[in-house]
C-alpha cells in the first residue's frame, strides 16, 4: 500500500502526515502525489496551525524509488526538486519532518524543504546520490546553509549514512530526542505562534557562509586529483556545492545544480538503455 495517512490533532491543531510505503518509504510518483495532495488540503483547512511529517515502519523516507529510475515516472509531475520541495516551503503553516531510522537522499532531501526538523539522535541521515552517478541537486543547496559548506561536502562526497546527533551543535535539527519523534514533532509543532512560519526557517532563506568555502572545496579536488580514476560523480558533487557558494542566491544556485544533476543522470539512463 501507498498512502499518506492523515491524523488531525485538534487540541494544537496539528495535523500529522505519516508516509506508508513499505518497506522504506521510498518517494515514487504515487508517494509523491499523495503527499502533495495532503500538504494542499492541509494549507487550506483552517483549523490546521501546523504539519508534521513522518514516515511508518522502520524510517523516514529512503528517498526516490529505484523502479523508477530512468523512467518516464521518475519525472512526472510532482517532481521532487521542482514541485514537491517548493509546495512545502509555500505552506503557509509550518511543516516539521519527524525523523526515525533513517533519512536518505531525497528522503533527506524532503525533511531539509521543511521548516523545521526533528530527529531521533540515533537516526542515520545520508546523501548517497554519488553511489548512483549523480548529485543531490537540491540537497547540495539546503545542506550547507545548514551545516556549512566543509561539512556538506564531507556527507556528501563520503555517500554513507551518519547519525543525527553529529550535528547537534548545528541549525539542521531544530531539536533532537531519543525516543518517539513524532511527539516530539508533535509537542514542538503545537507550541509554535500561531500563523505563517518566518522566512529564516526555511534553509533557502539562511545566509550561507562563505568564509573558507573556496579552500574547503579546493582541498577536496586535491583530494579526489590523487586517486588513480578520480570520479566523474564526485567531482560533480564538488561542483554542485560550489553552485551554492558562487550563486548570487539560492535559486540561481539550485538551477546550476539541477542542470548538472539532469546531465548526469540523462548519461547514465543511456547507459543503462
Amino acid at each position: 500500500m501507498t498512502r499518506v495517512r492523515s491524523e488531525h490533532l485538534r487540541d494544537g491543531g496539528v495535523l500529522q502526515l505519516v508516509l506508508e510505503h513499505a518497506p522504506v518509504n521510498s518517494l515514487s510518483h504515487p508517494m509523491r502525489l499523495a503527499l502533495w495532495q495532503a500538504l494542499e488540503a492541509a494549507d487550506a483547512d483552517a483549523s490546521v496551525r501546523a504539519i508534521v511529517i513522518g514516515g511508518a515502519g522502520r524510517g523516514f523516507s529512503a528517498g526516490g524509488d529505484y523502479a523508477e529510475l530512468h523512467s518516464p515516472l521518475q519525472r512526472r509531475w510532482p517532481a521532487l526538486s521542482a514541485h514537491l520541495f517548493p509546495r512545502i516551503e509555500a505552506c503557509t503553516k509550518p511543516v516539521i519532518a519527524a525523523i526515525h531510522g533513517f533519512a536518505v537522499g531525497g528522503g533527506f532531501e524532503l525533511a531539509l524543504a521543511c521548516h523545521y526538523r526533528i530527529a531521533q539522535r540515533d537516526a542515520r541521515i545520508a546523501l548517497p546520490e554519488l553511489k548512483h552517478g549523480v548529485v543531490p541537486p537540491s540537497g547540495s543547496q539546503r545542506l550547507p546553509r545548514a551545516v556549512g559548506v566543509r561539512r556538506a561536502l564531507a556527507l556528501i562526497l563520503a555517500a554513507e549514512p551518519v547519525r543525527a546527533d553529529r550535528y547537534a551543535e548545528t541549525p539542521l535539527f531544530a531539536r533532537l530526542c531519543d525516543a518517539d519523534p513524532l511527539a516530539a514533532a508533535r509537542a514542538f509543532a503545537a507550541a509554535l505562534e500561531p500563523g505563517r512560519p518566518p522566512a529564516s526557517a526555511l534553509l533557502r532563506h539562511r545566509p550561507l557562509e562563505r568564509t573558507g568555502a573556496a579552500e574547503a572545496i579546493a582541498a577536496c579536488r586535491a583530494r579526489l586529483a590523487d586517486a588513480a580514476v578520480p570520479s566523474q560523480a564526485a567531482l560533480r558533487c564538488i561542483d554542485v556545492v560550489e553552485c551554492a557558494v558562487r550563486a548570487a542566491d539560492f535559486d540561481g544556485g539550485l538551477a546550476a545544480a539541477k542542470q548538472i544533476h539532469d546531465e548526469l543522470s540523462a548519461r547514465a539512463g543511456a547507459g543503462s538503455a
